[in-house]
């Protein structure tokens, strides 16, 4: 792993660095980093060996600034089969995100043969070139500050062309969070928020659309550097829809992911 990161470490702040920015505004961060911060605060907090993240539910309140921030933890539940803990992203004195997450105590089963199972199989990614998310959002001459979407490595599976459907590998070549191994579900986290541009659906010249949550569910953690998103983006002509996300490692099926979608800006943009 490179020595470069996500978030520098100073007390009980996190300093954002530019790999971790938007390809949107230079002043704001890709909503995948705060996600990976957040989940390795929750994780951090539990302490619960052996425990399974199952849901993480985040509500972007505002965009995160790309300077320092602040986590708060506090435990909301804590039962003998699930714990719930609930926490804060602030800048200063603003909230910027509250996130919600779910443990469970994992209980070993077989399921019957009748039980539902996900059969998709989607091509390995060692099978697969690496692209540049820069030249899917502004093609092959555009340019683009330094962010998340240059720093993860991507693998498509099908054609990422602002249709509202893709399917592609990412990984991430960094440390998450200063001198802090990133752990499986830290990944997935991170992972969650590339569904909307995976599965990105434009609405004619620059007009696409953003997400304003971010819920995730895992049946277990995945396995390997490698997070696979297949997406699909449902858009309503109200302007308000869903990106449906299924998530997977080389093995299969872990979890999936809903996020809330509006337009960007004005029709006709």
């Amino acid at each position: 792993m490179s020595d470069e990161t996500l978030f520098a470490v100073q007390g009980d702040t996190f300093i954002p660095t530019a790999l971790a920015g938007s390809p949107w505004h230079p002043a704001m961060l890709h909503g995948g980093a705060p996600a990976g911060l957040l989940a390795y605060c929750l994780e951090r907090e539990a302490r619960l060996e052996g425990w399974q993240p199952a849901k993480l539910a985040i509500d972007l309140l505002r965009p995160v600034p790309k300077a320092p921030l602040g986590v708060s933890v506090s435990t909301r539940r804590k039962g003998n089969r699930i714990v719930h803990l609930e926490a804060s992203l602030f800048s200063h004195d603003t909230v910027i995100a509250v996130a919600n997450c779910l443990f469970i105590k994992p209980q070993e089963l077989s399921l019957p043969a009748f039980a539902p199972r996900s059969n998709i199989e989607i091509t390995p990614p060692d099978d697969l070139e690496a692209v540049s998310f820069r030249d899917i959002l502004f093609g092959s001459g555009g340019s683009m500050p330094p962010g998340l979407h240059t720093t993860i490595q991507l693998r498509p599976v099908t054609a990422l062309c602002g249709q509202g459907r893709g399917t592609a590998w990412i990984a991430l070549p960094v440390a998450i969070i200063e001198g802090q191994s990133n752990s499986p579900f830290m990944l997935a986290a991170l992972a969650s928020d590339f569904g909307n541009g995976v599965g990105q659906l434009r609405l004619g010249g620059n007009l696409g659309t953003i997400n304003a949550d971010i819920v995730l569910q895992l049946s277990r953690l995945p396995e390997g550097e490698w997070v696979g998103i297949d997406s699909t983006a449902l858009l309503d002509a109200t302007g308000v829809g869903q990106v449906l996300t299924t998530l997977y490692d080389t093995r299969g099926r872990i979890g999936q992911v809903s996020q809330t979608i509006m337009p960007m800006g004005e029709p006709g943009v």
